[in-house]
């Protein structure tokens, strides 16, 4: 019996040693591909680029051991009480706190936008319109989305470049302006809700793994990211980390058909929308696997044809987008044709745009530092900090979710000529939940204080970040 595990063992670290080779091999073939096929990189631009490439392979590398384990059906993490209440004497349930602490952090990053405001720039002539200025910017996605919320998808100049913006976001903006009349004043009714939604999801989904004081921190984690100012600006990021998070909650507790309809309106919100299927798929297989231990074949076709049926639902949120471009243009790819007239941008390597951002930043800085540090800068520092979370954590972390991260990253990140990395990665549920993971402690009062040190460490130098990119966002540097 023994000699049989012991067999079984070594396979099993064969096979990891084969998929990490496998990983390796593809990183390396890939990156001497673009090196033989890019003449513009400078030395600078291709160690930027080599290292982008090699911590994300580093990543998946780590990831592969846990990766058997998961879609073997083993038990990754103690699975804590979704919901439980806390510990204390209170007659608020933690969700509920968290929601209304949420709000009046909300409310404290408005005013001291204002207040920022005001000092920088003047009193505006009303507080409405105060805030209006700080939070409508032209050069943002804000517009486009008031535009489409008010007069629809149009053919003609300008507006016709609006199909590039997915319908959901603008829909509830025309649905809440039958009550406020007003597209701004909808916008951040709607992305105060989802935040505050948003929060509450973050919460339960963390206490799937961890326990409840680790769940706190993903909630502060998920709102103290320097990006997240743009889930208080009418743009669509609250919305889609309500609605992603939504959907890998209902993964967590099996639901898979509900997890594809909020899948479906994530990808209806936001185009990344649609790689929610990597972590539906994994956790699909995952699944796949325990029922078939559980049950051998009976029933075992009906189980694959569900998630079959679920994996479609899914996808339909982005058939639907496509149908919009084919009705309103007789083309159902419109939208890729007009991102790369109007914004220079198409699918590309993540590495190659980590490249040409770090040839951008030694260009600019000291010529144009309102785009040296307001762009190029909080890119690159984002980009970088989330591949290192991603390592850290990649051993540890559920498999469904380094594969979001990974998927995630490499199709947003890869995008050519990319200005919104930060806005970007801010709206991926994966981050805050793996910072979560790494101030974890014991819920038995082991290393609570170190756990408490380490929160309370990247909570400020986070918390410092996002104030000093506030100030930089109203000041109008080249943050998009």
């Amino acid at each position: 019996m023994e000699e049989i595990k012991e067999k079984k063992r070594s396979s099993a670290t064969r096979a990891i040693w084969l998929v990490s080779a496998a990983v390796l091999a593809a990183a390396l073939a890939l990156f001497a591909y673009w090196c033989l096929t890019n003449d513009g990189a400078a030395v600078g631009g291709v160690i930027a680029a080599a290292f982008c490439l090699g911590l994300f392979a580093l990543g998946l590398m780590l990831a592969v051991p846990g990766a058997f384990r998961f879609f073997g059906g083993d038990t990754l993490f103690k699975r804590h009480s979704i919901g439980d209440r806390s510990g204390r004497r209170s007659k608020l349930h933690p969700v509920i706190r968290v929601m209304l602490t949420l709000l009046a952090a909300r409310a404290a990053l408005i005013i001291i936008a204002y207040i920022i405001s005001v000092a920088a720039r003047g009193y505006q002539g009303s507080i409405f319109r105060t805030l209006e200025s700080v939070w409508l910017k032209p050069d943002t996605d804000a517009p486009h989305y008031f535009s489409i919320a008010e007069n629809g998808y149009v053919t003609t100049d300008p507006g016709k470049y609006t199909i590039v913006f997915l319908p959901l976001f603008p829909m509830l903006i025309r649905l809440f302006n039958l009550v406020f009349r007003d597209s701004f004043t909808s916008a951040m009714v709607i992305n105060t809700l989802c935040s505050c939604g948003a929060a509450a999801l973050i919460y339960e989904l963390a206490l799937c793994d961890t326990g409840r004081r680790s769940a706190r921190f993903a909630v502060i984690f998920t709102f103290a990211l320097p990006a997240a100012i743009f889930f208080a600006a009418p743009m669509s990021e609250a919305l889609f980390l309500l609605l992603s998070s939504a959907a890998l909650l209902a993964l967590r507790k099996d639901r898979f058909w509900l997890a594809a309809v909020f899948g479906a309106l994530a990808s209806f919100t936001r185009s990344a929308g649609i790689i929610m299927a990597v972590p539906f798929a994994a956790e699909a297989v995952r699944y796949a696997v325990l029922r078939y231990r559980e049950k051998g074949k009976k029933g075992f076709g009906g189980t694959v044809v569900k998630l079959a049926a679920c994996l479609i639902i899914l996808l339909l949120g982005t058939f639907a987008y496509l149908l919009v471009n084919k009705l309103v243009f007789g083309e159902w790819f419109k939208f890729v044709r007009f991102q790369r007239e109007n914004w220079y941008q198409e699918p590309g390597l993540f590495f190659n745009t980590t490249s040409t951002q770090f040839g951008e930043l030694v260009k600019t800085f000291g010529l144009d530092n309102e785009a040296a540090l307001g762009l190029w800068l909080p890119n690159l520092l984002y980009v970088f900090g989330a591949l290192l979370v991603f390592i850290f954590t990649a051993r540890t972390l559920r498999t469904s979710y380094t594969l979001y991260f990974a998927a995630y990253f490499a199709v947003t990140c890869g995008a050519t000529w990319l200005l919104s990395a930060p806005r970007y990665l801010t709206a991926l549920v994966v981050i805050p939940l793996a910072l979560a993971h790494l101030c974890e402690s014991r819920d038995d009062g082991v290393a609570i204080g170190r756990a408490r040190a380490k929160t309370a460490i990247v909570t400020s130098i986070l918390l410092v970040s996002q104030l000093l990119y506030l100030i930089m966002y109203i000041r109008d540097y080249s943050i998009y």
